[in-house]
């Protein structure tokens, strides 16, 4: 069964996306979302787990304890994700360990504004780059994984990008099979963005160089 995770801090669209969801995709899942609003949102279709931690990576990682699946996703929860798109990652799960929603491989792309788009760009050389990471967008928040990859991978989340640090431990120390999908990246549906070319954005931004380089000299 797939476990889709969409970790949410009072977004007003969450239910628009769950039912998205289950429009659009076909194979047996679940769907959890870890909250962290200041209200407890009323959610149909989902199972609401309310996050203990603080972070969106331990937020992933407490619906990853709450789930049932052997295949976990996750994903925004704001409509930057398709879910057109998880039919076609759960194809290819089935020969590799994580499968990355991807901006930047061919045939994807992003509807960013220029000074967030080339903010993104120069994050993501730089991660790829100083990690030795043969992936096009490590710091994509739509991903699947095998649950075996959390099973015996342990993880310190910090900030928004799990996925880097998931990749560099999985993919460059164990050599798990990872591999992209081109995806369109959409603007959020309603709301503002938490995390932009904003002071909330370059404190994330140095989160990520912070991150990338714990994990370049094994400190994290």
């Amino acid at each position: 069964m797939l476990s889709i995770i969409v970790p949410i801090k009072n977004e007003p669209y969450i239910n628009a996306l769950v039912s998205d969801i289950r429009k659009k995709v076909r194979a047996k899942h679940e769907i959890i979302v870890v909250d962290k609003s200041d209200a407890i949102p009323k959610i149909k279709g989902a199972k609401l787990v309310r996050q203990k931690s603080d972070g969106l990576g331990r937020a992933i990682l407490e619906g990853v304890v709450a789930s049932k699946g052997d295949i976990i996703l996750m994903m925004d929860g704001d409509g930057s994700h398709d879910p057109v798109y998880i039919d076609k990652m759960l194809s290819l799960i089935k020969s590799y360990d994580i499968v990355i929603g991807s901006r930047y491989v061919e045939g994807g792309s992003s509807n960013d504004s220029l000074p967030r788009a080339v903010v993104s760009r120069a994050l993501t050389a730089f991660v790829s780059l100083f990690l030795g990471l043969r992936i096009k967008d490590p710091l994509s928040g739509f991903a699947m994984y095998r649950r075996s990859v959390f099973d015996s991978t342990v993880l310190s989340p910090k900030g928004y990008k799990l996925l880097m640090e998931i990749c560099y431990k999985c993919g460059k120390r164990e050599r798990a099979k990872i591999t992209e999908v081109p995806i369109r990246f959409h603007q959020r549906k309603t709301g503002f963005s938490k995390v932009g070319f904003n002071l909330s954005g370059l404190k994330e931004a140095a989160r990520i160089f912070l991150l990338a380089l714990l994990l370049r000299f094994g400190r994290a």
